[in-house]
């Protein structure tokens, strides 16, 4: 079998699933062998779907309809094992007998098994909810093709698997689950868009989410992102230390796709992990929404890329207070809002616990005055947050924007932002209060000026220009070790690594980044 009958037979699928779930009105279910061996059945359902089906399958016709050259298709055993239904599978099983020498000769000229080995061998679809323990395997490749939910098991996910989502399609991990997606420096694992190279782009498909049992301050919590009353998307409890699984070395690319208006999934969603959950080596690339959003919890994060988020790069609600070390966020020219997004809770604003992430060795890099101008940090809705060894650069609104009464978050300690590199930004703090006095008038600027946070400001860049290329980046500082004074050692923990007495997230005498070998930063 030729790759475009592969390719073909892909999409003959894709099209009964969609019309089986009720995409095309008047056609309540397709047999698939009779739409692979019947060439006058195929084209009278293609025929029934440009009249009456959704926009998505109007265009999977016209797909179908260029490749298709309404001859009979083989039909394999079975397209996917756990999703074919027995009537079918019985069915196919006696099509092979019948005609097993036609096949069998067939696949000798193609050189390939009987029927669809090839093709089964370079892709397993998914469009049924895990509910028992399950390996995805080095060296195949996953289609998710749509909301995949994984309830009372574990999905690990081997090192150099790649994971494609179709557009409605998304991976939640419920509170009852976890996942386990380990890859490695060499071989990382890619959840990214089921387009092909050079058609990909935000929101292509919808994202990972992870839920968990740790305590948030919103009653009742439900994830955004998820249709309205969808109870599998409820989260939190009392148990802090609760592990929503495990993710490193993985990459989540073209993701967050909106549900309804004004409700979209992000890249990376963890609402309700507690500190079992490990989060480290992660990259979130051009994400719809935000690149990765914490809706409570205590969930640490470590070595982190979130590279030209539509929205907010890193974003937090509902109570989180975990711990954040080497994250780089890239703001892309010509979209994105806030590289930091900080909430506590927005119908109260000393809804305990309280939001009060802390964050250390950080690189935040703005587009400058570009298309589209970026704030670095917004803080509002009693949130509040430390932060420390922070490179700020090329902002073009400005560093800080407090909202609501952050005088009594810094009064109390609660907020606090000290030891910091600022560079190549016209403002540290809002401006014009008299216009738009939203902190009752707390003074941005001025704060973060005092002798006593002994944050530096510098007029050029502190990075080179390479940290602003979209495609080929490099986050290297270029300010000296000696230069760094008054960066200040991190907290002695488990979690933070104490030598980093830096600005930034990347060293300026290490002999090479964190970064190199599992990201990536491709543009479509």
């Amino acid at each position: 079998m030729s790759g475009d009958s592969s390719l073909l037979v892909e999409k003959l699928w894709r099209l009964k699933r969609r019309i089986d779930k009720g995409g095309c009105p008047g056609i309540e279910f397709v047999h698939l062998n009779t739409l692979l061996k019947e060439p006058a059945y195929r084209q009278d359902v293609l025929r029934r779907v440009e009249q009456s089906g959704s926009k998505e399958l109007k265009a999977l016709v016209r797909e179908i309809r260029a490749n298709d050259d309404n001859q009979p298709l083989m039909v394999k055993e079975s397209i996917n094992r756990l999703a074919i239904t027995p009537a079918e599978r019985s069915e196919n099983r006696s099509w092979l007998r019948r005609n097993f020498p036609a096949v069998l000769a067939v696949a000798a000229m193609a050189g390939v098994a009987v029927g669809f080995t090839a093709f089964e061998n370079r892709v397993v679809r998914i469009d049924s909810d895990i509910v028992a323990d399950t390996t995805w395997a080095s060296g195949k490749r996953y289609v998710l093709t749509d909301t995949v939910y994984v309830e009372n098991a574990s999905l690990t996910i081997e090192p150099g698997v790649t994971i494609e989502g179709e557009n409605g399609a998304a991976l939640i991990v419920t509170p009852s689950a976890k996942l386990f997606a380990r890859g490695k420096a060499e071989s990382p694992v890619v959840f990214t868009s089921a387009e092909a190279k050079g058609s990909r782009g935000r929101g292509d498909w919808g994202g990972v989410v992870l839920l968990g049992k740790a305590p948030v301050n919103q009653p009742g919590a439900a994830i955004e992102g998820l249709p309205e009353g969808e109870a599998r998307g409820a989260f939190g409890g009392q148990d802090g230390e609760h592990s929503c699984g495990v993710i490193e070395f993985t990459r989540i690319e073209f993701a967050g796709f909106e549900v309804y208006k004004d409700n979209e999934l992000n890249g990376l969603t963890l609402g309700g992990c507690g500190k079992n959950t490990i989060v480290r080596n992660v990259q979130v690339h051009r994400s719809l929404d935000d690149g990765i959003e914490m809706f409570g919890g205590s969930v640490d994060l470590k070595n982190i890329v979130v590279t030209g988020a539509g929205d907010d790069s890193i974003d937090w609600d509902w109570g989180w207070t975990g711990n954040v070390q080497f994250a780089v966020i890239q703001q892309h020219k010509a979209t994105g809002d806030n590289a930091f997004e900080g909430d506590n809770n927005g119908k109260k604003h000393e809804a305990l616990p309280r939001s009060e992430p802390s964050f250390y060795n950080v690189t935040l890099v703005g587009a400058g005055v570009s298309e589209k101008k970026h704030r670095a940090i917004v803080l509002r809705e009693g949130s509040g947050g430390h932060f420390h060894n922070m490179l700020i650069d090329s902002f073009g609104i400005e560093a800080l924007d407090t909202r609501d009464d952050a005088l009594s978050l810094t009064s109390r300690s609660l907020l606090t932002f000290s030891n910091n590199l600022f560079a190549s930004i016209g403002h540290l703090g809002q401006i014009d209060h008299e216009a738009e006095d939203d902190d009752f008038g707390f003074d941005e600027q001025a704060w973060l000026g005092t002798a006593r946070n002994r944050n530096e400001s510098q007029v050029e860049s502190a990075l080179f220009a390479s940290a602003a290329d979209e495609v080929n980046p490099s986050f290297v500082p270029k300010v000296l070790m000696k230069h760094m004074q008054t960066a200040t050692p991190p907290p002695q923990s488990e979690f933070f690594d104490e030598s980093a007495v830096y600005f930034g997230a990347i060293s300026p005498v290490a002999s090479k980044s964190w970064l190199e070998g599992w990201t990536s930063f491709p543009e479509h």
